[in-house]
């Protein structure tokens, strides 16, 4: 089945990227991202108040999975992981400083739209529920992968996850970029550096899915058997890559939906 880091270097299926654009359009047309489309203010100021407290945790999110991706790993491979864990560690941890960054510019929108910090905290009733929608996205991206066996949560797990949220972000900031402009450049920065990425640098997104395939035997492309079986493993291998990143994208769009 190859060394780890002969499984981080093969070629990413090209199905990830057709069903990046069916993820786009079910965020595109959700409620919320129309109201801010057309320009609604109030909608847009539920955009900031309501993803906060994701935006707000999800730094020490990546932090907890950075540690137990490294045990996890090192146990399982405690020879051919050296390579991968160094790669690991250096994304998830890009991915943490970044998304630090990422929380100071989503402040820098909200000031522009007139809130502060304080106003993104006292604000969390405005969800308009005990257990607010968001927190189910918290806790589905926060869950973590099991150390030791090959119960609970599998590393590739998490990783798409992680995924997901990359892909969330980019959907809303490509939906939604021309609008905040219209406000000011402060506001729109946030949406900006989801869709510009440093030019001959993978994005975090792609590093993610080589790492999350590298990692699970179960994911490996078949090379055996006739065209149609490969053709059956390679759609099962699909539908659970794709069902992982679904309920992340899904539970972002069901915050969304929350009368406001």
């Amino acid at each position: 089945m190859g060394s780890l880091t002969e499984r981080f270097n093969k070629p990413l299926p090209e199905w990830l990227w057709g069903e990046k654009q069916k993820f786009f359009m079910l965020i595109w047309q959700s409620k919320l991202m129309q109201a801010c489309k057309r320009g609604d203010l109030d909608a847009m100021k539920v955009l900031m108040i309501r993803y906060w407290p994701f935006v707000d945790d999800f730094p020490e999110i990546i932090r907890k999975h950075q540690l137990r991706i490294f045990i996890r790993e090192f146990l399982r491979h405690p020879v051919d992981s050296l390579f991968l864990l160094d790669t690991v560690t250096k994304v998830l941890e890009e991915i943490r400083g970044d998304e630090w960054y990422h929380r100071s510019l989503w402040l820098d929108t909200s000031n522009a739209l007139g809130l502060d910090e304080k106003d993104l905290y006292r604000k969390e009733k405005f969800y308009g529920a005990p257990e607010p929608e968001v927190y189910k996205i918290m806790q589905k991206v926060g869950e973590p992968v099991s150390i030791l066996g090959n119960g609970g949560y599998l590393s590739s797990t998490v990783l798409f996850r992680l995924a997901g949220v990359e892909i969330v972000a980019e959907g809303i900031s490509v939906c939604l970029i021309r609008e905040f402009e219209k406000i000011s450049n402060s506001a729109a920065r946030w949406f900006d550096v989801h869709i510009h990425h440093k030019d001959g640098m993978m994005s975090h997104e792609e590093l993610v899915y080589r790492v999350a395939f590298a990692l699970d035997d179960n994911l490996q492309k078949s090379e055996s058997g006739s065209e149609y079986e490969r053709d059956e493993k390679e759609a099962e291998r699909r539908k659970k890559v794709v069902g992982v990143i679904g309920e992340v994208v899904d539970l972002f769009i069901e915050a969304g939906e929350v009368p406001y």
